[in-house]
């Protein structure tokens, strides 16, 4: 059987979903803490089981019966993702699971990528290599839907986009693409113990972005480019901790002033700047584009702001 972790979220639901296309909803395990979520797919017929990644026992419990593991990152930075991270890899190995594609990041492998949200995948794809199972890592790119969604309604209600990413690039990739090799790759696709950078068509600078919104939207927006010196100043001013383990009671983003920073500094320096061909390879199409992203969400876009 297969095992889908996350499916209260998008990927892990879209992959799930894809599976049920290739195997027998009797086949198929999927876990979330969402218990509307896991109604939802109990009644079609999957293995619909309560997981949390602070449970050690649940986890053990849910995967029972699985040989290949879908592991969705979780969404807390630092030392609490790293711990969730190590039950989830122990209880695998308890539950018998055979083989895990594991959702990482771009850059995981190299000694000179040091971003707060790297250093979490590195210690995790360390975890699961240590663990004995057969392993498969998907080293994702940014998500372009954050930039077709999320960004694109900042940048146009406030006339700017922040950053301090310089003119670096990124090779954004649709989280649909992402599910799709996920799917193929629980299944047995590629290779074994291996590392896959999964990224969209082109690489783009935060610039590039920003004109592309300013395109399709018609509201003018301002790259505001700062030093990382600059940047931390802007969310201390905010009520934003700069580690993972701050008060985040006042916070207006859910992420530490640390994460944001050093990604930024990641993009600056070239560090996402990848583009690969391995959405096709696996999925025998092209990787959609973040401007067919975004023509395909702008429909939910604010107006753009009357000029007075």
């Amino acid at each position: 059987m297969y095992a889908v972790t996350g499916v209260g979220g998008y990927v892990g639901a879209e992959t799930a979903r894809r599976l049920l296309e290739e195997v027998p909803a009797d086949q198929l395990i999927v876990t979330s803490r969402n218990e509307t979520a896991l109604e939802r797919w109990a009644a079609q017929g999957v293995h619909a089981r309560r997981a949390d990644y602070n449970d050690d026992d649940a986890l053990v419990r849910a995967f029972q019966g699985a040989h290949a593991l879908f592991m969705v990152s979780g969404m807390d930075v630092g030392p609490r993702r790293q711990r969730q991270h190590r039950n989830v890899v122990e209880a695998a190995v308890a539950a018998g699971v055979q083989r895990i594609v594991y959702t990482s990041f771009l850059g995981t492998e190299k000694p000179e990528v040091t971003s707060l949200e790297v250093t979490d995948h590195k210690l995790t794809e360390a975890l699961i290599r240590e663990s004995g199972m057969e392993y498969r890592f998907m080293r994702n790119s940014q998500y372009a839907d954050a930039m077709a969604e999320n960004q694109a309604v900042i940048a146009i209600t406030s006339g700017q986009s922040i950053g301090n990413t310089g003119g670096g690039r990124v090779g954004f990739v649709a989280r649909d693409d992402v599910a799709a090799v996920a799917a193929k790759l629980l299944l047995g696709q590629g290779e074994p113990n291996t590392g896959y950078d999964v990224t969209g068509p082109e690489a783009l600078s935060y610039a590039e972005v920003g004109a592309m919104i300013t395109e399709l939207s018609g509201a003018p927006i301002t790259i505001v480019d700062l030093s990382d010196e600059e940047m931390y100043a802007m969310w201390d001013g905010l009520g934003v901790p700069r580690g993972s383990d701050g008060d985040f009671s006042n916070s207006p983003v859910p992420w530490c002033s640390d994460g944001m920073v050093s990604f930024g500094r990641m993009v600056r320096n070239g560090q996402l700047s990848a583009v690969t061909d391995v959405v096709e390879r696996f999925t025998g199409r092209k990787p959609k584009s973040l401007r067919e992203l975004m023509l395909e969400r702008m429909a939910s876009w604010p107006p753009a702001p009357v000029a007075r």
